[in-house]
């Protein structure tokens, strides 16, 4: 017997419920997010971005007084968790969501933000430590800060831990995308 299944467009209907229960299947549907999200040569192609600015952070950063004002290193231990988070954010977010600027903080820790403008703005704070901190100002809908424990031993575990944050950031891109579409 042959089983043949027609797909229109680019979407799979079965990741929207697609829940995963082994290992092997959350691998598939990273894989599957990952790939959605990638759209090589174009704004959504971000994450060897942030790879290439891990890479320069590692190297101009890792030392202390690293910016002449006495900052803490950066360590590879930040940076290998930042990697993680990057990767792991990547599939998670919409299509279209941009990139973030990665930025060296002096306390070694490192600051992912997003910014529409000066009152819609997200920032991680992410250090060798198992948290992270967070801000949001979502211009008349407020702001949030606060901070969340994240499990980055596996990737099921990190995917979890980062759902509110990725909620967040998507906040975001979701009021900028429909203003843009009222004009």
């Amino acid at each position: 017997m042959i089983l043949a299944i027609a797909i229109r467009g680019s979407s799979r209907a079965w990741d929207i419920d697609y829940e995963p229960v082994t290992d092997d299947s959350r691998e598939i549907q990273r894989t599957w997010a990952q790939e959605r999200n990638y759209l090589q040569g174009s704004a959504s192609d971000w994450l060897p971005t942030t790879e290439a600015a891990l890479r320069g952070i590692r190297n101009d950063c890792s030392k202390a007084n690293w910016d002449g004002s006495g900052a803490n290193p950066v360590s590879d231990q930040t940076i290998s968790l930042t990697a993680k988070v990057t990767e792991t954010l990547f599939t998670m977010l919409p299509r279209g969501t941009p990139g973030p600027d990665l930025i060296p903080e002096a306390d070694g820790e490192l600051c992912m933000s997003w910014s529409i403008d000066a009152d819609r703005l997200f920032s991680l704070s992410i250090g060798a430590h198992d948290k992270i901190n967070f801000a949001g100002q979502f211009g008349k809908e407020g702001g949030i800060h606060g901070w969340q424990p994240i499990d980055a031993t596996n990737r099921y575990g990190l995917e979890e831990s980062l759902q509110e944050v990725a909620r967040h950031i998507g906040r975001l891109y979701i009021f900028a995308t429909s203003k843009c579409k009222a004009r």
